[in-house]
């Protein structure tokens, strides 16, 4: 894999080198450099080429990324690259990859819910992968093959493979009919199995308890339909994992409405033992979310966000996250002086009685002339209980400040110029008061950008700057 890997970005690399009549056939290539330069922190580097065949409208790709500390030439052995290649078939979308991989779709929402958002309607996007445009320390190379049918009348399919280094499997497949350019129904399965690490107790006192080399099996199916009506999707994950046990995943989503007003419900849960698509125990949860939205006029638009956690299904609920935005039609109107967004988020996290933490944060945009500002502030505070509180954060008497922030942010662009300054003021308990600030100016080109951010995380003691570029042929 790794030779043919090599051949094949060799290929690459001397393919825009072609003769000049390759261009007349219609062949064509893409370059595109990005990166940043962060004092003392990283330099990363990231080349993507992209060479276009009008044969079966095929694209080759070859994609390299850089990291490592600054300075690079007194710590040249500390950098970590990656070197990763694709041939796409741009009509079915179908592609052939090797390298890291970024995962979308039902097997990534069955992968760790908890650290990802609530499953509405919406955030059911159809399953895929492609090369990660980040760098990565942790995921290794992976080879994965997708491919997609022509459209056969309303129906369409598509069916995917993937191996990991140590030739794990994960097949993915579906089956898709479109009535119209709004409605749809989309049917998902997947697969993986593969043989997890050994887990050994970190102290003689550990929660964990020590596990064997064992096997783990993964099967999920997800449903999704839309129409500018009514949309439904669900997923369902089972796990079956030697010596640790059985148990399930599951999240059903709702959409009433599309435009002008749209309401959208979504719950979703797990068992104990349920171990996701890494191979990694997720622990229990239950969680439930509702969300309002309305578009209007002019860009205007209205949202209501709230969500819910437990423990587990039945279980009080614990924890909880509510936002409510409204950003105001874009018309000025004459007016020289005008809001543009206002925001207010709250949250509580009450999963440990003892350490019970509430956060409110609040945000106002507002548009003056060319300018553009940004006033924000949050505030933290901790409390306890010995019984299980409300789930929204509602101060009590055991309500104690933790820190607070308030910051502004002043922005101008005129033509290709970009410039921006931001300046903070956070105060904690016990801790001496800090200021922050950054100042940010970019220019942008019709293929190109480059931009300068100068930082002080505790001004003006400590500054840092970050150079990032991107070009493009």
């Amino acid at each position: 894999m790794r030779d043919a890997l090599c051949l094949f970005i060799g290929f690459l690399l001397v393919a825009p080198s072609l003769p000049g009549d390759a261009t007349s056939q219609g062949f064509s290539w893409d370059l595109l450099w990005s990166g940043s330069w962060e004092a003392e922190g990283n330099l990363i580097n990231r080349g993507d080429l992209r060479f276009h065949i009008p044969w079966q409208d095929l694209s080759l790709r070859a994609q390299i990324i850089d990291k490592r500390p600054v300075p690079p030439w007194e710590q040249i052995d500390m950098g970590n690259t990656r070197v990763s290649g694709g041939l796409y078939h741009e009509p079915t979308g179908s592609r052939l990859l090797y390298g890291i991989l970024d995962e979308r779709g039902l097997p990534a929402r069955i992968r760790n819910p908890w650290i990802r958002a609530v499953p509405f309607v919406e955030y059911h996007q159809p399953s895929v992968s492609d090369l990660k445009t980040e760098p990565s320390s942790t995921k290794e190379p992976e080879a994965y093959l997708y491919l997609g049918s022509p459209s056969w009348g309303i129906f369409k399919g598509f069916a995917s493979a993937l191996l990991d280094e140590t030739l794990h499997p994960a097949f993915g497949g579906g089956l898709e009919a479109q009535f119209n350019k709004k409605s749809s129904v989309r049917l998902e399965g997947f697969y993986t199995g593969k043989e997890l690490s050994p887990r050994h107790a970190s102290t003689w006192f550990s929660t964990s308890p020590p596990l064997p080399e064992r096997e783990f099996h993964l099967y999920a199916l997800g449903l999704v339909f839309t129409s500018p009506y009514i949309g439904i999707a669900s997923d369902w994950a089972y796990s079956d994992t030697f010596a640790y046990g059985r148990d399930l995943y599951g999240n059903l989503g709702l959409r009433i409405g599309s435009k002008p007003w749209r309401l959208s419900l979504a719950a979703d849960g797990a068992g104990s033992r349920y171990v996701g698509r890494d191979g990694t125990a997720i622990g229990p949860g239950f969680r439930t979310a509702l969300g309002i939205e309305r578009r209007g006029k002019q860009s205007s638009l209205f949202r209501l966000h709230t969500s819910l956690r437990a423990g587990g299904l039945g279980e009080p609920f614990e924890r909880s996250s509510s936002l409510i935005y409204y950003r105001f039609p874009a018309g000025s109107g004459g007016v020289p002086i005008r809001p543009s967004r206002i925001s207010l988020a709250l949250a509580r996290n009450a999963s440990d009685l003892d350490t019970i933490q509430d956060r409110f944060e609040g945000s106002i945009g507002l548009r003056l002339g060319p300018l553009r500002s940004v006033f924000s502030g949050t505030l933290i505070g901790i409390s306890s209980a010995t019984e299980p509180p409300p789930p929204f954060p509602i101060p009590e008497a055991a309500w104690n400040f933790s820190s607070a922030k308030i910051s502004g942010e002043l922005s101008y662009n005129v033509r290709i110029f970009q410039f921006k300054a931001t300046v903070g003021y956070t105060v904690k308990k016990e801790k001496d008061p800090l200021w922050d600030s950054a100042w940010y100016a970019s220019v942008r080109g019709k293929r190109s950008r480059f931009s300068l951010k100068i930082a002080s995380p505790d001004f003006p003691a400590q500054w840092t700057y970050t150079l990032s570029w991107r070009l493009e042929w």
